[in-house]
């Protein structure tokens, strides 16, 4: 079974990146804008994804998710990630990560933060 992954910073290799333990679900990559033209041709821009837990031990597992995508401190942070592509295969990608808004991206309830997802946006191709 393949893993999602992710490092901070872009262009990281494979076997550098870190596994996410517990993997997150996701619907694989998905785009902002999917526009068709008179021609037939199809563009898609501002690829995304998004990387969803629903329950995560603690706070400090919650923390240490955050450092692992280098948002311990910060509001984003660039990274590469190990995902699934629209077309569902594995592929490595550049993007950035976004910290979870608390509310939206995040809940604390029954004593364990919730419904975490945090979005990659701006993916592009790894070299």
């Amino acid at each position: 079974m393949t893993t999602y992954r992710v490092a901070t910073g872009h262009n990281v290799v494979l076997g550098s990146l870190t596994v996410l333990s517990p993997q997150p679900r996701s619907e694989g990559m998905k785009y902002t804008r999917v526009n068709a033209a008179a021609s037939g041709v199809v563009y898609k821009e501002a690829p995304y994804v998004e990387l969803v837990w629903d329950l995560l031990a603690d706070a400090t597992a919650y923390q240490a998710l955050l450092t692992t995508f280098g948002l311990g401190s910060v509001e984003s942070a660039t990274v590469t990630v190990y995902i699934r592509s629209d077309k569902f295969s594995w592929v490595r990608m550049n993007g950035r990560a976004v910290r979870p808004e608390v509310g939206r991206g995040v809940t604390w309830g029954r004593f364990f933060p919730r419904n975490i997802t945090i979005l990659i946006r701006d993916l592009e191709t790894a070299s």
